[in-house]
């Protein structure tokens, strides 16, 4: 697990979100062939099917997430956040592209729904912008470990290159919608909301990434300490507004 401390996002809640993903904007992995390792028929067939359903998760217009964002801004004049939630969108939907270019290469079509997403995104409009980010930074947790994970069941240096990006991008997108978390205000059923939430996740997800994390060094023991350890971290930024070493 990151302490995400390391990140040296000192005063995250005045951090300026919407110049740091357009800065991140640029930083965009190299995603060419020419060095590539291909991979065995064995390793296709462990890999493929869980980035098909992480591509197709990555993947969305954010139009229900802006909308809600764009309410919470009439409230509180928050302007900078609605910009910031648009590259947020942005940076998800070039992930999307990211491992739906890795599957193209390797001639796998990307899924059109997948039950779990759909299930997500259903979740996410219970709540209006708090229950949104309450999911979402449910999601980017788990997709830490499996993008860990997936970086080690292969030797294929562009899959590694597409791991190593998603994981910096997923660690601050955890901080970042933690933040917006602490300016919504939790309520008293908030935490124990999300840690439910995390349980039924690590529960519901272990049954389509578990080969892909055994792989990579999981146990579903260690999948389970890591996915709580970065909840309560992201808890810990929601309760105060900072992170703590």
């Amino acid at each position: 697990m990151i302490e995400l401390s390391r990140l040296r996002i000192r005063d995250p809640m005045h951090y300026d979100w919407a110049a740091y993903f357009s800065r991140n904007a640029r930083r965009k992995p190299v995603i060419e062939f020419t060095t590539e390792t291909w991979l065995t028929e064995r390793e296709k067939s462990l890999i493929f099917p869980s980035v098909r359903m992480f591509q197709t998760g990555e993947a969305s217009d954010g139009r229900h997430l802006l909308k809600t964002a764009e309410k919470y801004v009439q409230k509180s004049g928050d302007r900078q956040y609605l910009d910031a939630m648009k590259w947020f969108v942005a940076e998800e939907n070039r992930h999307s592209c990211y491992l739906e270019k890795y599957m193209e290469y390797y001639g796998i079509k990307p899924r059109r729904k997948v039950w779990l997403d759909g299930w997500f995104r259903r979740l996410r409009r219970l709540g209006g912008l708090k229950g949104e980010v309450i999911v979402l930074v449910t999601a980017e947790i788990i997709a830490l470990s499996y993008y860990s994970a997936l970086a080690g069941c292969t030797d294929s240096t562009v899959l590694k290159r597409i791991c190593r990006q998603m994981l910096h991008d997923e660690l601050r997108h955890v901080v970042f919608q933690s933040v917006t978390l602490y300016k919504l205000r939790s309520s008293i059923l908030q935490e124990p909301v999300r840690i439910c939430m995390m349980q039924m996740t690590i529960w519901a997800v272990w049954p389509f990434i578990g080969k892909i994390l055994k792989k990579g060094g999981y146990s579903y023991q260690k999948f389970y300490r890591e996915s709580m350890g970065y909840l309560r971290q992201s808890m810990e930024i929601t309760r105060k507004g900072e992170i703590l070493c």
